[in-house]
Formats: structure tokens, C-alpha cells, sequence
């Protein structure tokens, strides 16, 4: 925070942080050995800025990610909700690809001054024996991870025992996030 900042009592977003996104890539064997499934797709939700710098900076994202995914075979779609922000979205049945897409457009955003408008990276999962889905979700902000489990999406409701489980048996896989009132369902995630 600069001292005009501090003066003018001015809120300075928090910078992402990407370093511990990458303990995603050799979590999966711990995920897959306890039944949850990768569903082959993933999400990054971005609050778009209005400057002209920021349209420079998704185009080069947007034309990066189109040389990408020619060579992984990689599908990606891009999609704004109904809040106003902009979720790309990849399908890829190979993880590795998944996880690199995400991190790439993170890291190019990042590296043209744009990291605070990165807000959620989202892969979700299916459990064929109980037929729950499970959106691993990783935010920015705070540098870690927490699980989503609707339980009932026309009622909004959450199965907060299975998230807890979830947390529990994994905790030593992620660096999960501590406190669950920071632990945001994402209510019609398109992933």
C-alpha cells in the first residue's frame, strides 16, 4: 500500500497468489484413490477490467491460449455470467493439461500487471459410487483451495459434512484454506 493510499484510505486488492496452485498436479493420485474422478474440464473466472491495457492483455492471453491448445487439443470456450465476469473455460481429458492451461493464463495475466483480477480457478470432480460432484476450487486471493459440494442446487444447499471430509482426508495433499467462512459455493458455475 503507498502512502496516498494509506491517506486517502484507498482498499488495494490483494495480488494473487499462483505459487501454490501447483500442488494440484500431484494431488490428483490422492483425489483418484479416493474415488473422485476429474470430470475432464475446468474453469477461471476473472473479473474483466475496462482499461485499454487489460484488452491489450486478454488479447494476448486469448491468442496465446488459441497456440496452446492447438498443440494439446484442448477445447476452451469463453463465457461472461450473469454477475459480469468472464470464466474461460478448457475441456482436456489429460489433468496435466488442465492444471498448465489454468496456470498459463493466470501467469500471462499476472505478468502484464492484471493478477488481481484472477479470482477462482474451479475443477470439479464426480464420485460415481454416490454420484456427488465436488468443485475443487482455488482462490486467488489467499493462495488456496476448499471444496464445493452441492447437495441441492435448486435450494442452494451444501453438503458441509462431505466438504469437511473431503478437507480432512486430503489435508495434507493442498494447502487448503483454514477458515470455511471463506469457503464461497459458486451457485450455476459453468464448469
Amino acid at each position: 500500500m503507498g502512502l496516498f493510499d494509506a491517506i486517502f484510505r484507498r482498499n488495494v486488492p490483494p495480488k494473487a497468489k499462483l505459487d501454490p496452485f501447483f500442488a494440484l498436479s500431484t494431488a490428483i493420485i490422492s483425489f483418484t484413490e479416493l474415488g473422485w474422478t476429474p470430470a475432464g474440464k475446468c474453469g477461471l473466472v476473472i473479473k474483466p477490467a475496462t482499461s485499454l491495457y487489460y484488452q491489450t492483455a486478454a488479447e494476448e492471453l486469448r491468442e496465446l491460449l488459441q497456440l496452446t491448445i492447438s498443440e494439446t487439443k484442448s477445447k476452451l470456450s469463453i463465457q461472461n455470467d450473469k454477475y459480469g465476469y468472464t470464466w474461460l473455460l478448457f475441456a482436456d481429458p489429460d489433468w496435466d493439461d488442465l492444471v498448465q492451461l489454468v496456470h498459463l493464463s493466470a501467469q500471462t495475466l499476472k505478468e502484464n500487471g492484471y493478477d488481481t483480477q484472477l479470482l477462482a480457478a474451479v475443477f470439479p470432480f464426480k464420485q460415481e459410487k454416490s454420484n456427488e460432484q465436488l468443485y475443487l476450487i482455488y482462490y486467488y486471493k489467499r493462495g488456496s483451495f476448499y471444496p464445493f459440494i452441492p447437495a441441492d442446487n435448486q435450494r442452494k444447499q451444501r453438503n458441509y459434512s462431505l466438504e469437511q471430509r473431503v478437507f480432512t482426508m486430503l489435508e495434507n495433499e493442498l494447502p487448503w484454506e483454514k477458515d470455511t467462512s471463506f469457503w464461497y459455493p459458486l451457485w450455476g458455475c459453468p464448469v
